[in-house]
């Protein structure tokens, strides 16, 4: 922790020009004594018999004094310049120390007056010096505020961490997309040109995802899908990047989530059969159809993070047109991202014996950072698909299947589990934001979809992976708060 955080010390220098300048001294070290820091002042702390030259000499050289304000108003600048009085003798010894035993940001130019030709009142020695204005009423909020920072060591524009090395980089730029910083600055700045820039990235994804395809062959295929997956990681944190910007910057506008409904066609064009002929292996598309489901629930993660509820509904609601296994193109709605992988959760299970529920749910797991989507949300978005393609199914024919989203990653749920989402439904507020993004007015319309559906499914406990799963679907949902 820095030494700077508790009752930092200072030395306030200052010339005694009038009456109204010396109230003006007095205010400002109070206002930095106000907020803890140790503000010393000759008015305070030089007593009677001490040697003010020896004071003031020892202020600017003990090593306990963080800074030296040296308050610059015009008398202040001519006594310096012309080595006058106590200012003159302070002076002198302030620029022996800046050039000799101390830092030189040890002494801080607080600018009280502006010169005739208006140039800040800075003595000669201190002239080269980046100052903080006091100079007027208007000027001296931020100026306090700039010292406070400054002393306590905590800048308004913070420098940020170094991050890791991009994944892009390591892997020989092969899932890497330019477009993605002009996409993410046009969202940010709100540009009329932004949607055609987001499409130039959503392309160039698309492009990049394609190069990534390796045909599967031999018995062991699924081993150079898995790795074809691996190598997409880059690729999918750039999508994480841009879903975020968009969440973040497009206040609730379901229309800035149309680029990523065509970036989810355009992965779902690569579902069905292949076009060259050629030996046929389950699980062939598999690339695309994990792609697919890991941008989805980014992206679905990213709404729900910063609230954006009509968003959220446009995106689960959009009919998507995607290539069937038959190789026809047919409108789906978005369950169709959450397909089974077979070369994964199948082949790769059983040839490998890892007799695991979910390969393409651990994979998920093992995906995750927290500077991106953490784990705890990819699962409450991944609960919300379900629970909104639960409530679809309660108003649909009898002798009409619409598809449940499976939500694989509720294999590391216990039977008590619950997510911030659905903790925050007793929250009216928030209430009404879930109820709208799952197409519903109230509670009470939410509760009659789902018990049809729950009559349909002959019970919600069908809505768990493998035999043993633990998941509660009505305890996940909070399902007394969300149907108030």
């Amino acid at each position: 922790m820095s030494r700077t955080t508790h009752h930092p010390k200072v030395f306030i220098s200052y010339s005694w020009t009038d009456a109204e300048h010396e109230q003006f001294v007095l205010g400002l070290a109070t206002s930095l004594r106000n907020h803890g820091v140790d503000a010393i002042l000759d008015k305070w702390d030089l007593k009677p018999g001490q040697d003010k030259y020896v004071f003031m000499e020892s202020m600017v050289v003990d090593a306990d004094v963080l800074k030296v304000l040296v308050l610059c108003d015009r008398k202040y600048q001519e006594k310096a310049n012309y080595r006058a009085g106590g200012v003159g003798t302070e002076s002198q010894i302030i620029s022996q120390e800046l050039y000799g035993k101390v830092k030189q940001n040890k002494f801080i130019p607080v600018v009280c007056e502006y010169d005739d030709e208006g140039q800040p009142c800075l003595p000669v020695f201190m002239k080269g010096l980046i100052y903080i204005d006091v100079s007027s009423e208007e000027l001296y909020g931020n100026g306090l505020d700039q010292l406070l920072r400054l002393i306590y060591e905590q800048p308004f524009h913070q420098k940020p961490k170094l991050g890791g090395i991009p994944a892009f980089v390591t892997s020989g730029g092969a899932s890497y997309v330019k477009e993605l910083g002009a996409a993410i600055r046009a969202v940010q700045d709100g540009k009329p040109n932004r949607q055609g820039l987001e499409m130039l990235f959503i392309k160039g994804v698309l492009t990049e995802l394609e190069k990534l395809y390796v045909t599967p062959t031999g018995n062991g295929y699924h081993e150079g899908v898995y790795q074809a997956i691996a190598s997409t990681k880059g690729l999918r944190d750039q999508v994480a990047d841009y879903a975020e910007t968009v969440a973040a910057f497009s206040l609730d506008d379901p229309s800035s989530v149309s680029p990523f409904l065509k970036l989810m066609e355009g992965i779902g064009g690569h579902f069905g059969p292949p076009v060259a002929s050629g030996e046929y292996y389950p699980g062939w598309s598999d690339l695309f159809s994990y792609f697919a489901l890991e941008a989805f629930l980014i992206q679905t993660a990213a709404l729900i993070r910063h609230g954006r509820w009509k968003s959220l509904r446009r995106l689960v609601s959009a009919a998507y047109v995607v290539k069937s296994s038959q190789g026809e193109f047919k409108a789906s709605s978005c369950t169709v991202f959450d397909a089974g992988l077979v070369s994964l959760d199948e082949h790769r299970n059983q040839q490998l014996k890892l007799n695991r529920v979910s390969v393409s749910a651990d994979l998920l797991k093992e995906r995750c950072s927290a500077d991106k989507t953490s784990f705890v949300e990819l699962m409450e978005a991944d609960v919300f698909l379900m629970l909104e393609s639960v409530a679809r199914l309660g108003v649909q024919p009898s002798n009409v299947w619409p598809g449940i989203w499976g939500a694989r990653t509720t294999v590391y749920c216990s039977y008590s589990s619950k997510f911030p989402l659905f903790m925050r439904a007793a929250d009216e507020e928030v209430r009404r934001g879930i109820h709208a993004a799952l197409g519903v007015d109230t509670g009470a319309t939410l509760k009659a979809k789902l018990d049809s559906a729950n009559e349909r499914l002959k019970g919600f406990g069908r809505l768990g992976r493998g035999h043993f799963s633990d998941f509660n679907f009505i305890e996940a949902i909070n399902l007394n708060e969300l149907t108030k």
